[in-house]
């Protein structure tokens, strides 16, 4: 049996293991990267949203899991979703489409990412991510509309994400931030140096948040790279945010917004 194989035998085996069930850090994923072949580099990263490690098959899967996990309203990832056999065969037969199959053998569409966001009124959101040069493709926009049309029955609101619907800008910002999140209450330790920050951001309005932080550094006494650090907890706990539609290099002291209820 190939790598990428898929049948019958292979996803009684999978629903055993539990793929495509659970939520938050239960959920596993329909495929493992080991599963798929992937548009260049694959990634495992860390979901603090989820709290369990997510699998992007591609850099552009990775680009829209971190617009994912940086949103305010979104509660929950899964990634590989499985779309029930049964269903997008019918969908196939109705719409005229050809239902993909791996040597012969029908196979389990995925989505690639299903968020749980905090609008009551639609609170799943599915999305399929896609090269921008996919599209031109029959073949790919007819598995598209199959998807679409089970998401359309579902009552899901549906999207394709290619490389142009991203923020190329605020994607690299979140790539900075994304280690340091946490799902940790903020400490007092946090809110004093958040204030301390402020007070100096308040000073020095013209001045670069990058540039500033070692000469900071050395008014304290402090070793090499302690401000820049402090700074980038700051914007990843969102005790203040920058300008995200520039990069975190080029903001200054006047980009920075502290939340309201912090000691000026």
């Amino acid at each position: 049996m190939g790598r990428y194989d898929q049948n019958s035998k292979v996803y009684d085996k999978w629903l055993k293991e539990d793929r495509g069930q659970g939520r938050g850090r239960d959920y596993k994923p329909w495929l493992m990267v080991y599963n798929a072949p992937s548009y260049g580099r694959s990634h495992r990263v860390y979901s603090h949203t989820s709290e369990r490690v997510i699998r992007c098959l591609s850099d552009l899967e990775l680009s829209v899991f971190l617009q994912l996990e940086w949103s305010e309203s979104v509660r929950n990832i899964r990634e590989q979703f499985p779309l029930s056999l049964a269903s997008t065969l019918e969908i196939a037969e109705r719409i005229g489409a050809k239902h993909p199959a791996i040597r012969g053998e029908k196979m389990m569409l995925t989505t690639d990412f299903l968020a749980t966001v905090s609008d009551p009124n639609s609170p799943l959101l599915a999305i399929q991510v896609k090269p921008s040069s996919e599209l031109g493709k029959p073949r790919v926009r007819e598995i598209i509309a199959l998807e679409q049309a089970f998401w359309q029955e579902s009552k899901v609101h549906f999207q394709v994400l290619t490389e142009g619907s991203l923020d190329r800008i605020k994607i690299d910002n979140i790539k900075w931030l994304h280690l340091l999140m946490t799902n940790d209450a903020v400490t007092d330790a946090q809110l004093e140096t958040a204030g301390f920050w402020k007070s100096i951001l308040k000073r020095k309005k013209d001045s670069n948040l990058i540039r500033m932080a070692p000469q900071i550094d050395k008014q304290r006494e402090k070793q090499g790279g302690i401000s820049l650090s402090e700074q980038r907890l700051l914007f990843a706990s969102r005790l203040a945010k920058f300008d995200m539609s520039i990069p975190y290099y080029k903001n200054g002291a006047c980009d920075v917004v502290f939340k309201s209820n912090l000691a000026p």
